[in-house]
C-alpha cells in the first residue's frame, strides 16, 4: 500500500469520530444551555430589556439549528444517509430552511448591537429609540427580510453528481453549476459570517465610545439609574462574548465556501478530495459552537444572567423549600397587619 493510499484511509476514518464528538458535544450542551436560556431571559429582572429579547429571539433559532440541523447533518455528513441528495424537492426545503434558520441568530445578536450603541448614547432622544416595542419591529422585520433574500435558493439549487472522498461518483444536493454557485459561496459568506461579523465588532467599537464619553460627561447619577447602568454593562458584556465566538467559528467555513466556488473546475486528486472533504466538514461542524454557547457565554461574563440562573436552579432543586420561604413570608405579612379587633379596641381607646 503507498503512502497515498495510507494517508487517504487515515483521512476517510478521521471524518467520522470528528463530526460525531463535535456535533454531540454541541448538541447536548447546545440543547442544555439554550433552554436554560429561555428561563432566564423570561425573569422578570430582563424580560423587559430589548437586548434580553434579542437573546430570547435568537435563542429560539438557535434551538432549532441544535434540535434539526445537528442530527440531520449528523446522518448526513456522518454516514451518507440524506433524502435531499436524491429528493429534489427535499433537497431545496432543506437548505433554505437550514441557511435561514442559521443565519436569522447571527442577524440578531447584530440588532443586539446595535440596541447596545443605542443604549449608551449620551443623547437622550437616541437612547428612547432602544425600546421594547422597537426590538419586536426589528426583529419581525429582520426575519421576513432574511427569508426573502434567501427565496433563490429553492429556485436554483439542484442534484448534482460529484466525487466524494474515496472517489466515488454519488448525488449530492449543490447550487446549480457556474455564476450561481459561485454566488451562493460569497452570499454565505456575506450574509452568515463576514457581514454580521463586522457589524457586530463595528457597533461593539461605538458602544465602548459612548461609555468612554459616559464616564466623562455624566455625573454620578441615582441609585435607580445606576442600577440600569450595571444592567446594561453586564448585557454589553454578555453580548461581546457571544460576538467574539460567532466570529471565530463562522469564519472559516465561509473561507473554504470561498476556496472551494474558485477551485471547482480544477482538476483534483483523490488525496486533494479527501483534505478539503475533511476541512469542510471540520469547519462545518465547528459552526455549530456559534449556535450552542450562548448560555455558557452569559454565566461566565455576566453577573445578572449568572444570578437568575442560579435562582432557577435553585428553584428547580429545593422546590418544597421555596415554597416554605414563600408561606413563612405571607405569615410575616399577615402578622403586620393588624385585626378587626385590635382597630376596634384603638378607635374606642382614641375616642
Amino acid at each position: 500500500m503507498s503512502f497515498i493510499d495510507i494517508r487517504l484511509n487515515q483521512i476517510n476514518k478521521a471524518i467520522l469520530p470528528i463530526i460525531i464528538v463535535i456535533s454531540l458535544i454541541s448538541f447536548v450542551f447546545g440543547a442544555i444551555g439554550l433552554i436554560l436560556n429561555l428561563f432566564v431571559f423570561t425573569r422578570a429582572s430582563l424580560r423587559r430589556e430589548p437586548c434580553s429579547l434579542y437573546f430570547f429571539s435568537s435563542t429560539l433559532f438557535n434551538l432549532f439549528v441544535i434540535l434539526v440541523v445537528i442530527p440531520v447533518r449528523i446522518v448526513s455528513e456522518g454516514y451518507s444517509i440524506d433524502i435531499g441528495n436524491y429528493n429534489l424537492t427535499i433537497c431545496e426545503i432543506e437548505f433554505f430552511a437550514f441557511y435561514v434558520a442559521r443565519t436569522i441568530p447571527c442577524w440578531l445578536i447584530v440588532l443586539a448591537c446595535v440596541d447596545r450603541y443605542v443604549n449608551s448614547s449620551i443623547k437622550a432622544r437616541i437612547r428612547q429609540i432602544s425600546s421594547y416595542k422597537t426590538a419586536r419591529l426589528a426583529i419581525g422585520i429582520t426575519i421576513i427580510t432574511i427569508i426573502i433574500l434567501h427565496i433563490h435558493m429553492p429556485v436554483y439549487y439542484e442534484i448534482s453528481y460529484m466525487s466524494d472522498q474515496f472517489g466515488n461518483i454519488t448525488p449530492a444536493c449543490f447550487g446549480q453549476k457556474g455564476i450561481y454557485r459561485t454566488f451562493i459561496a460569497f452570499w454565505a459568506m456575506v450574509s452568515y459570517s463576514l457581514c454580521p461579523s463586522f457589524l457586530m465588532l463595528f457597533f461593539g467599537f461605538l458602544t465602548l465610545k459612548n461609555l468612554h464619553q459616559h464616564r466623562q460627561v455624566l455625573p454620578r447619577t441615582t441609585q435607580i439609574n445606576q442600577t440600569t447602568r450595571r444592567v446594561n454593562i453586564q448585557l454589553s458584556r454578555m453580548l461581546a462574548a457571544q460576538v467574539l465566538v460567532i466570529v471565530i467559528a463562522t469564519l472559516p467555513f465561509s473561507i473554504y465556501r470561498l476556496y472551494a466556488s474558485f477551485t471547482v473546475s480544477l482538476p483534483k486528486s483523490t488525496l486533494r478530495i479527501a483534505e478539503e472533504n475533511l476541512a469542510f466538514k471540520i469547519a462545518n461542524v465547528f459552526t455549530y459552537f456559534a449556535h450552542s454557547t450562548s448560555s455558557y457565554l452569559y454565566t461566565l461574563t455576566g453577573t445578572v444572567f449568572r444570578k437568575e440562573l442560579f435562582k432557577i436552579i435553585r428553584l428547580l432543586w429545593y422546590p418544597n423549600q421555596t415554597m416554605v420561604t414563600t408561606t413563612g413570608l405571607k405569615m410575616q405579612q399577615m402578622s403586620i397587619l393588624p385585626s378587626n379587633r385590635q382597630i376596634t379596641v384603638a378607635n374606642n381607646n382614641g375616642t
